[in-house]
């Protein structure tokens, strides 16, 4: 899991999306460190080798170049060559982490997380994001999980606050209340 706290990844992250301001490019900046993203998190043999201190740097850099020169833009090229030539490779994934959160912050963007025990219609997606979004005064991503555990209601986060009114919840709650008062009524 990425550190959002590394400060040299939020250099990174930073210069990025002035770059991609500038250039007019952070979508497609956004796409590549993703497709990258893809790969470190995802092939252990790719890992490896890219944080290994062991590998020299103008081997590394020329396994990379080659694998990856056509398929991402200078950008993100550019990234892969510096954190390999100052050997920080491994803040790659909080570089992205980093930037998604900035990019996030420049289209005034909040996530928002709905957990619900079956998908949830149409309709009721657009009309929650539509209630979100004038709450919030920012534009919503809503990222959707079905977890047939919650037996029926809904939980949502939205930043650090959570909303939870899922059955499971309610039915663990009122199983507090009630051991609460079955205590209460066998000390009397």
């Amino acid at each position: 899991m990425p550190n959002t706290s590394d400060p040299v990844a939020r250099v990174y992250a930073a210069a990025l999306i002035e770059l991609g301001r500038e250039q007019g490019s952070l979508p497609q900046i956004y796409d590549d460190l993703h497709a990258v993203e893809r790969i470190y998190s995802g092939d252990e043999w790719f890992r490896q080798f890219f944080t290994s201190p062991r590998i020299d740097r103008a081997v590394k850099w020329k396994a990379v170049e080659k694998a990856f020169r056509g398929k991402i833009g200078r950008p993100v090229m550019g990234l892969l060559k510096v954190l390999i030539e100052k050997g920080r490779e491994p803040v790659y994934d909080n570089v992205v982490g980093q930037f998604d959160r900035f990019k996030d912050l420049a289209e005034n963007r909040v996530h928002a997380f709905l957990v619900t025990a079956a998908a949830v219609e149409p309709d009721f997606r657009a009309s929650l994001v539509a209630r979100l979004e004038s709450a919030s005064g920012r534009k919503v991503a809503l990222h959707e999980r079905v977890d047939p555990a919650c037996l029926g209601g809904a939980s949502l986060r939205i930043g650090d606050k959570v909303i939870d009114r899922t059955l499971r919840t309610r039915l663990a709650a009122l199983r507090r209340r009630l051991t609460a008062d079955n205590m209460e009524t066998t000390k009397r």
